[in-house]
């Protein structure tokens, strides 16, 4: 199918005005869609009751079906649609093409009629007129808003049939078709509809809301100081559009990767021990988001703006994230499109869900991130005594940043220490590291090659929302010829503190060189406090330092 810019559902198509005065709304609807253009004595209902041995079925549905406005049902029916002064366009499938009875009983209860309309009737309605004809070759945008591609003998995959098109009626053309519109869900249609994806769409559903999409709308006047709208088009968006795209937009070509329930649930599970925000207000409903969040972040991609085969970055992608959501060479047989992790594919009207047989990616991919504190950023100092800070700007491959502290003790025997603020720590396994650098980063002919000599402390919050602190004694050193990543310990965070306006994990700096031992700097060049992620495989392991990547 043809893809076109649309994301909006229609959710009232009828004006608001009571049955009885729907020709008093002709004028605004006409303006809005066009003139009828051929004469007829009978309206479009009249036309489809005229054919009773092809048409009962539909009839019955139009009559059963009710028209939606902002969610709510209207006492309107399709069928009153069809007799009203609106100018439309209908194809009409023949009896014993579509289930009447099964669409019937959907109608019984509120969810149901609403999808009956939505799926099926809307599917086969159209405002404005389109004849087909020889020279018929255009989309045409259905009352569900979806763009379905017409032609001189079909629309979309239902073939007119001979002799039964272009039946003109006082309010617009009526085609009789040899089989019901399939309707093809999006995206986030299919997520949010089908069972086997209930698992993302139950997620997804909790953040949808309707808006009024008032350049759309047709405005009926003022009544009580508020405006009254006679054609209400509402806006469906969902404020997680912000982290995975306009992924219900029809003129965008998505792939999005789907585990199934199973898979789902055991790399959910994993993830969710990461995301323990343990005391906190509501820590239940944080985790599962984030957690969730975490684990959607790499499954939804745009093709309309990359080439598969050279590399993929996901909607989530961010250049100041890099290199994180970026996936290259995909279609390799280690790539995250491998055959082997494809079971097959499901076509949606704006892309392709790849339902996945086993899961690509890690936590190291995804969501368990090395964090860096940058030594310049003056907001993350909590507090310093017998120093003074320098905040030095450089442009090197081996300094993150591109600046640093330096840290200047106050005195010549001043042992001083600082406390700076850590963010958005998972509750997962790290190694605690200070970055340092040589005094030649800033004096490229400095002989200074004194290293310092600290102690740690690391201030944390436990599951029960205590402060905690983890002492490090042991006197570290680093190498002051090199920048010298050195690893204070490794500790396992109990509680998260992900994207968290208050931080609950500082760590403290304190120089520890006695009076004799001249042989250290007091002086540091902190680049940055370093946490990396310890993968769950190699916990157990405590290495001391490290050149970091």
């Amino acid at each position: 199918m043809r893809l076109k810019n649309i994301c909006k559902i229609v959710a009232a198509t009828l004006p608001l005005c009571a049955l009885g005065g729907l020709s008093g709304c002709s004028d605004a609807w006409d303006d809005h869609y066009g003139q009828v253009g051929e004469s007829s004595t009978s309206s479009l209902l009249e036309c489809v009751q005229d054919n009773p041995e092809q048409l009962s079925d539909f009839l019955s549905l139009l009559k059963n079906t009710h028209v939606y406005n902002n969610h709510h049902a209207t006492s309107v029916t399709f069928a009153d649609m069809l007799a009203a002064d609106q100018t439309l366009t209908v194809w009409a499938p023949v009896n014993g093409t579509f289930n009447a009875d099964s669409l019937l009983e959907l109608c019984k209860t509120a969810k149901g009629d609403s999808t009956v309309g939505q799926h099926f009737v809307m599917n086969h309605i159209a405002h404005s007129l389109y004849n087909m004809n020889a020279q018929t070759n255009e989309d045409v945008l259905m009352l569900n808003n979806k763009y379905l591609p017409l032609n001189a003998t079909n629309l979309y995959d239902a073939a007119v049939i001979a002799d039964k098109a272009n039946i003109p009626a006082t309010n617009g053309l009526l085609h009789i078709v040899d089989n019901d519109v399939q309707y093809t869900y999006n995206i986030y249609e299919a997520l949010t509809s089908m069972q086997e994806f209930a698992h993302f769409g139950s997620f997804l559903s909790h953040y949808e809301k309707q808006e009024l999409d008032e350049e759309r709308s047709i405005q009926a006047g003022i009544v009580d100081g508020q405006k009254v709208y006679s054609d209400s088009v509402m806006v469906k968006e969902n404020a997680l559009f912000r982290v995975f795209d306009q992924i219900m937009s029809e003129d965008s070509a998505f792939l999005m990767l789907a585990p199934d329930a199973t898979v789902w649930q055991q790399v959910y599970d994993e993830a969710a021990d990461y995301f323990n925000y343990g005391s906190l207000p509501k820590a239940d409903s944080i985790s599962e988001y984030w957690t969730t969040v975490s684990l959607m972040s790499d499954l939804i991609y745009n093709r309309n703006i990359q080439h598969v085969e050279d590399s993929l970055f996901s909607t989530s992608f961010n250049v100041r994230e890099w290199p994180y959501h970026v996936y290259y060479k995909p279609l390799a047989s280690d790539g995250i499109l491998a055959p082997t992790n494809i079971k097959d594919s499901l076509l949606c009207s704006n892309g392709y869900i790849y339902r996945l047989n086993q899961w690509p990616f890690t936590p190291e991919e995804l969501y368990f991130h090395p964090i860096i504190t940058q030594g310049e950023r003056e907001a993350s100092i909590i507090s310093y005594k017998d120093c003074t800070m320098n905040y030095r700007a450089v442009l090197a491959d081996t300094v993150s940043g591109n600046g640093y502290l330096d840290i200047v003790p106050r005195t010549s025997t001043s042992n001083w220490n600082a406390t700076f603020e850590i963010n958005n720590t998972l509750s997962g396994t790290y190694d605690i590291c200070a970055v340092i650098l040589p005094k030649t980063v800033y004096n490229a002919n400095s002989r200074d090659f004194k290293p310092n000599k600290f102690t740690a402390v690391l201030n944390y919050v436990d599951a029960a929302g205590n402060k905690q602190e983890e002492v490090y004694p042991t006197e570290l050193t680093n190498d002051a010829h090199v920048v010298d990543t050195v690893v204070i310990g490794r500790f396992t965070f109990p509680t998260c503190n992900y994207k968290q306006p208050d931080a609950t994990v500082s760590l403290q700096l304190l120089c520890s060189i006695s009076s004799r031992q001249t042989t250290f700097s007091r002086e540091m060049y902190l680049d940055c406090i370093y946490l990396k992620p310890v993968p769950a495989t190699t916990a157990g392991i405590k290495p001391r330092k490290e050149a970091r990547k």
